[in-house]
């Protein structure tokens, strides 16, 4: 007997030990988790590959929550563009956050996978500068709020990284069609082309030497005539001047230069017609001086002028009759029908 008594004393104490694990284990379990929580709702609408159920929420780097729930959810969103509704399918994941968290109306939530190892995770990061707060809901009182989607850095440089090198390849695709052999073909004939225009410059040499030594005589020449330009323009601001209206600027322009002849001309044509528009004016007065006996005239005048210019066409009918009848039979006509003398 006294040599099974260690054997027993270790049995039983490992008995104890296990129900005393045992019992541990039921009493955590019993006592389970006692923060507080309220819970919201994400909708990513990219990939979320390596989120799970109890994944971890950060708010400003601090771990806060769990993933609670994670399902596929259909939306009909309206597009800015166009107005109509469409039909997206977006991932929605149900957080439990710190009730003693606030969550602020401009903060959004992020999906943050590491490069090399690591879980993935949720990012929730706060917009202090708002003074609203979300709502706090228990577990199964939905809707839950919700927290909208942002872009995180990685999100973004993996973006920019695609359209860089699709970016990329487009160009090595243009650059492949550049390099093409007709166009290769085309380069090497332009430069051909070329080379044949220089030398052809270059034999032309002693032609553009000469060309460039005239360029100084055609220079001063074109000053010249733009000199004369100039005084010519200066001339023809003169006559302006003169033939404009005289405010006090102008006569201050032309005070002590003798005046043109062209503006002496125009003097003398003002002159001229004012001469004429003075005869003009007398002229008008002797019509409206002369115009009542004109009236009289052709009232009574041009009658009795008529009717004396009938009496002379009469007049002139009986003369002519006269005339005739004398040279016909001048005696006839001075005896009257009577028989003359008739000589024995």
């Amino acid at each position: 007997m006294e040599n099974r008594s260690p054997y027993v004393l270790i049995g039983a104490a490992m008995i104890l030990f296990v129900v005393s694990l045992v019992g541990f284990v039921i009493w955590k379990l019993r006592e389970g988790d006692q923060t507080s929580y309220a819970y919201y709702v994400i909708l990513f609408s990219g990939d979320v590959q390596g989120l799970s159920v109890d994944s971890p929420v950060y708010y400003r780097g601090l771990r806060v929550g769990r993933v609670q729930d994670i399902e596929l959810a259909s939306r009909r969103d309206i597009q800015r563009s166009t107005g109509r509704e469409r039909l997206s399918e977006k991932i929605e994941v149900t957080v439990a956050v710190n009730s003693q968290i606030d969550i602020r109306e401009r903060s959004y939530a992020v999906f943050e996978k590491p490069f090399i190892a690591g879980a993935a995770y949720i990012q929730i990061v706060g917009r202090l500068e708002s003074n609203e707060i979300k709502p706090k809901k228990k577990l199964g009182d939905k809707p839950y709020p919700e927290i909208r989607e942002g872009a995180s850095f990685l999100q973004a440089t993996s973006t920019s990284a695609q359209e860089l090198l699709t970016k990329a390849s487009v160009t090595v695709d243009r650059l492949n069609a550049l390099l093409s052999d007709d166009n290769i073909a085309a380069l090497g004939d332009t430069m051909r082309n070329l080379s044949t225009v220089t030398n052809s410059i270059a034999k032309q040499d002693p032609a553009i030497q000469s060309a460039l030594a005239q360029l100084p005589g055609a220079v001063a020449d074109f000053h010249q005539t733009f000199e004369r330009l100039n005084k010519l323009s200066d001339s023809l601001s003169l006559m302006a001047m003169e033939l404009g209206p005289q405010d006090a600027a102008t006569r201050k322009a032309l005070a002590g230069k003798n005046r043109g002849e062209l503006a002496k001309t125009v003097d003398e044509t003002r002159a001229a017609l004012a001469n004429i528009n003075g005869a003009a004016s007398q002229l008008n007065k002797l019509l409206a001086a002369s115009r009542q006996p004109v009236q009289q005239f052709s009232q009574t005048g041009l009658t009795e002028l008529s009717l004396a210019i009938r009496e002379v066409r009469e007049l002139t009918a009986n003369l002519n009759i006269i005339a005739t009848k004398l040279e016909r039979d001048p005696a006839g006509f001075v005896f009257s029908g009577k028989q003359g003398y008739t000589p024995k």
